[in-house]
């Protein structure tokens, strides 16, 4: 579908991840290194058993790992989250650790997790920011495996 459009590049990686770029967006904040992200640690916290099947939750608290948080305020660089709301299940939920991971990788583990895809664009920017980010996560359900479908 994007063959013929020079600005936007599809590619397919070995596990299979397929990402369509436009060439045009800057990648600067999908490359910033996250140092550690604890899954299990967050969901521990008073009430945040929920966090952990909630893909809105978790991209937020992504987002919120003080490296990206740090490179967003220097670099001027706004996000508001955006929440789809879909029905909370048990299954599948995000665990586990990541260390040393890109943002974008980590975005990833939790597409893999909740088996959806994860949509990054840039807009012009406002009074307090030179650009605005949004970010959000569409999760696809499977009704023969899960059974679970809104």
């Amino acid at each position: 579908m994007f063959a013929k459009d020079e600005g936007m590049q599809v590619t397919q990686e070995p596990d299979g991840t397929v990402r369509m770029v436009e060439k045009a967006v800057p990648q600067d904040l999908l490359n910033v290194k996250i140092e550690h992200l604890s899954f299990d640690d967050e969901r521990r916290k008073k009430d945040g058993w929920l966090f952990s099947f909630s893909p809105p939750a978790v991209l937020t608290f992504i987002i919120g790992a003080p490296e990206v948080k740090a490179f967003m305020k220097d670099q001027g660089i706004g996000w508001e989250p955006r929440w789809v709301n879909e029905p909370t299940t048990p299954e599948p939920h995000v665990s586990g650790e990541l260390n040393n991971v890109t943002l974008s990788q980590a975005l990833d583990y939790m597409a893999k997790t909740f088996r959806g895809l994860w949509v990054y664009k840039e807009c012009p920017g406002n009074k307090e920011n030179k650009r605005i980010v949004d970010l959000y996560f569409y999760r696809s359900w499977e009704r023969a495996t899960t059974g679970t479908a809104p």
